[in-house]
């Protein structure tokens, strides 16, 4: 480390070959995401919650500063605020923010601005921006 606190990047060499295979796989992986509606009730354990944190975190940011703070949040009474806020939100624009051709293509999803899960999910995990 030098006196800047930098550790210089070194990721692994790949051949051609192995670039490929990295990037097929990759590309597999993230072909299987899909938008979520729905969300279980389940219970989620604090620690699983704790590394999605801790994942989301590594992010990459401008002189590594991550201007982030992420809250998670189990307490029923705060999760029904969150809602609140949020439908209020939502609300907004469904209303007044969305273009025409937005709110059509939402429309075969039966999407809206109330948010129901964020009562019923075990966890909501929110990120606050530094300033």
């Amino acid at each position: 480390m030098n006196s800047t606190g930098h550790i210089p990047y070194r990721p692994p060499r790949l051949s051609p070959e192995e670039t490929l295979a990295h990037g097929a796989a990759f590309f597999e992986l993230l072909n299987r995401r899909r938008s979520v509606r729905f969300f279980s009730a389940d219970p989620v354990a604090r620690e699983a919650i704790e590394w999605a944190i801790r994942s989301a975190s590594t992010s990459p940011s401008g002189a590594h500063r991550q201007p982030w703070r992420f809250v998670a949040v189990s307490d029923p009474a705060i999760k029904a605020r969150i809602r609140e806020d949020a439908e209020k939100e939502e609300k907004e624009s469904y209303e007044h923010r969305m273009p025409e051709d937005w709110l059509k293509a939402l429309a075969p999803f039966g999407t809206d601005w109330r948010k129901p899960y964020l009562e019923t999910v075990p966890w909501v995990v929110v990120m606050f921006a530094e300033q």
